[in-house]
């Protein structure tokens, strides 16, 4: 029997097994877990328990009609509410089409943008197909959590025996096998308590094949500098003291992955780029509409890349609707697209509402005709456009990052840091666990959520200040938001963010950073 068919199997049988009465806990367990958590976290986080989700209305009026049909999966009432401007605010705004940030290579200065309309050739590496969720048990994640811990492993133990002079091969220590010698330990980085990771509660964990799972508190008081997060995976070396802690001396972080094949740009290329949310106050689409126009009426724009949400769940009109569904909302703002024949790509968000909310996310699931201006990826994607490969996320990893990270003397850029981690940890979400926002299928995620060479543009959606950094060989771009959210300061903000690229041909490979970096020209400008 195949082990795909294990899940079905397994449902079949309870089916046919007589019922088993359910245990749920009593009030007395729940006040039990609730203390052992006090326990271990801090006061800001005591007693702090999940809501139950209710349905939203339009879901409740589905299910009067329909008990037995399948709609959007149900999403918790926790969900954060934000307000857009409304249509006079934001055709108020100040500022428009100022540019934000600019990158202008040296090959790029004083050279005039050829007009070449030619849609480009584009290459999806691998596109998700929809799949089972919510059936991963247990055993099966930390299975896949095992395999990626023993892949490192290897990697570390190889780049050890790289580095030794002698003929006799280097090992790694099992965790919690203390010994009087300074030692390497292969290990991923775990938080202790229920708490946020700090100085204190840093713990290694080890794989079942080496140190049959144990874990190890870290003492890194010694290290000259440092910067780690959950799910990390590092090499230590240092010495068990006395107290069961594990005295690290040096830390050592994987090998940046390799660089892409030779590339070699034939022609001109001219990409813009936006990332939702799209729709104003009332479900307003003047904010979409005038970004189309922009991409419409420059010459020079080949293709337009657009990354969710587009029908946000944070949204208050989303939140509130009753008229519509969010499919039919979601099928307007396709409908705005496709009437300015402007090649687009569109890109889920797992905020989308209508779409399942599930990491990875498969693309959006409409039939289009073969001569279609709309291609649809999946989230995250890596994508290869004329030979330019673009690693493109929706998933705002970097926020993630930058609340769950905890360094010590680091001296470089930290967004520059926390997309190195990406590139070392070989993922787009290396965060374990995850947000609470983000539900991660680990057996997709390490298949599809993988990043097995260096891009040459990395693209992201978060709520951080837009940026252009360059990271080793990488061109890393944070769009923004097209549509911010309401403020105070409405006017002088009302107007989102959206980047044009232009990368002018060469002969030279710029998979080179340097190469990369003087023929690239890119503007990231107010709408």
């Amino acid at each position: 029997m195949h082990a795909a068919d294990d899940d079905d199997v397994m449902e079949q049988e309870n089916e046919q097994s007589p019922k088993k009465k359910t245990l749920q806990p009593s009030g007395i367990a729940f006040d039990a877990l609730a203390g052992l958590l006090d326990s271990y976290s801090s006061g800001d986080t005591k007693n702090i328990r999940r809501p139950i989700p209710t349905l939203p209305f339009q879901q409740q009026q589905q299910q009067k009609s329909h008990p037995s049909s399948i709609s959007t999966p149900v999403r918790s009432t926790s969900i954060p509410q934000v307000n857009t401007p409304n249509v006079a605010t934001f055709q108020a705004r100040l500022n428009k089409a100022e540019i934000v940030v600019e990158h202008i290579g040296n090959e790029t200065k004083n050279k005039t943008t050829s007009e070449n309309k030619k849609t480009p050739s584009i290459q999806f590496k691998s596109l998700v197909q929809p799949y089972k969720y919510m059936y991963q048990t247990i055993y099966k994640r930390a299975n896949a959590l095992n395999k990626q811990l023993e892949e490192f492993e290897d990697l570390f133990l190889t780049m050890l025996n790289t580095k030794e002079n002698d003929k006799t091969n280097s090992v790694l220590y099992p965790i919690g096998n203390a010994v009087q010698d300074e030692v390497p330990l292969v290990g991923r980085i775990v938080c202790d308590s229920a708490g946020q990771l700090n100085a204190q509660s840093i713990t290694l964990e080890g794989s079942s094949r080496t140190s049959k799972c144990n874990r190890v508190r870290l003492d890194v008081s010694s290290l000259p500098n440092y910067s780690l997060f959950p799910g990390q995976t590092v090499m230590v070396s240092g010495i068990y003291t006395n107290d069961g802690c594990f005295h690290a001396k040096q830390l050592t972080t994987p090998p940046m992955i390799s660089q892409a094949i030779e590339t070699k740009i034939m022609n001109d290329l001219n990409l813009m780029m936006a990332a939702g949310p799209f729709l104003l106050a009332n479900g307003n689409l003047n904010a979409l509409e005038e970004l189309l126009k922009r991409a419409d009426e420059d010459s020079t724009i080949q293709m337009l890349i657009l990354l969710g949400p587009f029908v946000d769940e944070r949204s208050s009109y989303v939140q509130n609707l009753q008229e519509k569904t969010y499919e039919q909302v979601f099928n307007e703002i396709i409908e705005k697209i496709q009437s300015f024949r402007v090649k687009t790509i569109l890109i889920p968000s797992l905020r989308d509402i209508h779409h399942d909310s599930i990491y990875p996310s498969y693309p959006f699931s409409i039939n289009e005709p073969k001569d279609s201006t709309l291609l649809y990826g999946c989230e995250p994607s890596i994508l290869t456009i004329d030979g330019l490969q673009c690693a493109i996320t929706s998933t705002d990893i970097l926020c993630h990052l930058s609340s769950e990270e905890i360094s010590s003397n680091q001296t470089t850029d930290r967004m520059c840091r926390l997309i190195r981690h990406l590139f070392q940890q070989q993922s787009f979400y290396p965060l374990i666990p995850p947000n609470e926002s983000i539900s991660i299928e680990y057996e997709q995620a390490f298949e599809h959520a993988k990043i097995d060479s260096l891009p040459h543009l990395f693209i992201t959606a978060s709520d951080l200040r837009p940026f252009i950094k360059f990271v080793d060989s990488v061109c890393a771009i944070n769009l923004g938001r097209l549509v911010k959210n309401q403020d105070s300061t409405m006017i002088n903000n009302a107007s989102g963010t959206y980047a044009k690229v232009h990368l002018s041909k060469t002969t030279d490979n710029i998979s080179n950073g340097t190469i990369l970096n003087d023929h690239l020209h890119i503007q990231i400008l107010r709408l």
